[in-house]
């Protein structure tokens, strides 16, 4: 690095449902982001359908990454910083905004179902499709929006000496004194083409705007004191804090008509394109970077297999008992597998039923917990099938994968084999910190190279996609039952 030349570092704090990690791309250092560490999150669960999480935990371990991140700059002669943060949201914390603090009681995440009484109202405002008149998308009946958390609040008053915050707003302002945000922090409570707050639902609620966060983009500087507690370079800035979907959208790196899965503990399947497309019911469509993408959460993902491991072999989790697993199950022919609807907390995108539930259909005595193991990957490769088939899978060319689920080879040979397309698998797992470094340069102009993401290519397997085409239908005819 010649003299005078800025050592610039990169920075994603990921603030995840049961993680909080932090990355970092130093071009100087490594052309990969570096995850620095991570820390368990703590949630509070209830008898009553009650997620929360306490701030003072999440502060505290944020500021235990930020304590690692001022050594590793220190030790690498950093010069100047750029943080961005993305997190889960639909949070409900209310920031004493008159003093700067936070709530002092825990606060619901976005999966506490306790705001369940304001469904029919939400339904009055959103249903029959007015949310696309209101906000520009389909938006499906839930107690996971900040729309339907507010409604219930809403009931107890609202307090103008208050702000309500997403968890990465929360760290924003700790790092520089400002509320602001990020637009797609703020789903169902914003107008997505236009990017601002829906009037109607402000109005219906009765909430003045000034008691959500302002919807900027721009970097502010960090604030002296929090420079020198983390040992922070004199040139330091942060950028308001987005969803993590939407920062992992940025790390797929999406061309025209290009299909996504974010596989993780659930799974997101979308389609990306550089024209607006037709909406499609049952599925969320957002303007994202320069383009459109229709998209939809799902309930179903690695969280089946981590139920299956756990409460049905009553075994630790371990990456060596997933090995073993999946060797013994890619030995086993599909023809030989029951089928299997994963129903276990109902399904979102695209059905949306709460209330449906799992079962196993074609059991009989000669299967192994090997049969059922490889079934459940089938089961949820058949569930994203689904969704795909809705979305328009002719329309795409191919479908980028993601997460943490997306290491295991034989269920992404499954994934191509099922849905009949080849997929292409990035082998960075940290997606939303890869999206969010990528949103930096962008944001920056920057001619820095992006970290280095690369893809690996599975062609589905034609013996296999016949077998697999006669199976899926057996799997719909078995959940319209």
């Amino acid at each position: 690095m010649d003299k005078g030349e800025k050592n610039i570092a990169y920075v994603a704090l990921d603030i995840g449902t049961s993680q909080i990690k932090l990355g970092v791309y130093c071009p100087n250092v490594s052309d990969r982001i570096i995850q620095l560490s991570n820390l368990q999150n703590e949630l509070i669960y209830g008898r009553s359908g009650e997620v929360q999480a306490e701030y003072k935990v999440l502060r505290e371990k944020s500021f235990h990454l930020f304590g690692e991140l001022g050594g590793f700059l220190k030790r690498n002669s950093v010069t100047a910083l750029f943080i961005g943060i993305c997190g889960h949201v639909s949070s409900l914390i209310e920031w004493d905004k008159t003093k700067g603090i936070p709530p002092e009681k825990p606060f619901p995440t976005w999966l506490d179902t306790t705001s369940y009484d304001s469904l029919d109202e939400y339904n009055a405002i959103m249903g029959n499709g007015k949310s696309r008149e209101i906000i520009g998308t389909f938006l499906p009946t839930g107690t996971n929006w900040l729309l339907t958390k507010l409604l219930h609040k809403k009931k107890s008053g609202f307090s103008n000496d208050r702000i309500f915050l997403q968890v990465g707003d929360t760290i924003y302002y700790e790092l520089c004194g400002s509320y602001q945000t990020h637009f797609s922090s703020q789903i169902s409570m914003v107008d997505l083409n236009k990017r601002v707050y829906a009037k109607e639902i402000l109005t219906h609620l009765n909430l003045d705007e000034s008691l959500l966060p302002s919807i900027n983009y721009n970097a502010l500087p960090i604030l002296e004191p929090v420079k020198r507690l983390f040992d922070f370079p004199e040139e330091s800035y942060v950028f308001p804090a987005m969803a993590d979907l939407y920062s992992a959208l940025y790390g797929l790196r999406l061309k025209d008509s290009e299909g996504f899965m974010l596989a993780n503990t659930s799974e997101q399947a979308g389609v990306y394109f550089d024209k607006i497309p037709v909406a499609v019911d049952h599925f969320l469509s957002i303007s994202f970077n320069q383009g459109y993408v229709n998209y939809g959460s799902t309930n179903t993902g690695g969280n089946i297999v981590n139920w299956f491991l756990t409460n049905i072999l009553n075994k630790n989790v371990t990456s060596e008992l997933l090995v073993d697993l999946t060797s013994k199950a890619a030995a086993i022919e599909p023809e030989n597998t029951p089928i299997i609807l994963p129903y276990l907390q109902g399904e979102r995108a695209p059905l949306w039923n709460s209330k449906l539930t799992a079962s196993i259909h074609e059991l009989n005595s000669s299967h192994t917990e090997m049969h059922l193991f490889r079934a459940i990957l089938e089961s949820i490769a058949f569930a994203r099938k689904q969704c795909f088939d809705e979305l328009g899978i002719n329309l795409v060319d191919l479908i980028k994968i993601g997460g943490g689920s997306s290491k295991n080879a034989l269920w992404n040979s499954i994934r191509a084999s099922v849905l009949n397309k080849v997929v292409s698998v990035a082998d960075e797992k940290e997606l939303s910190m890869a999206g969010i470094i990528d949103y930096i340069l962008e944001m920056r102009a920057n001619p820095v190279a992006k970290p280095v993401i690369n893809f690996t290519s599975i062609e589905p397997d034609q013996t296999l996609v016949k077998i697999y085409e006669s199976k899926y239908r057996k799997f719909i005819k078995y959940q319209n039952l």
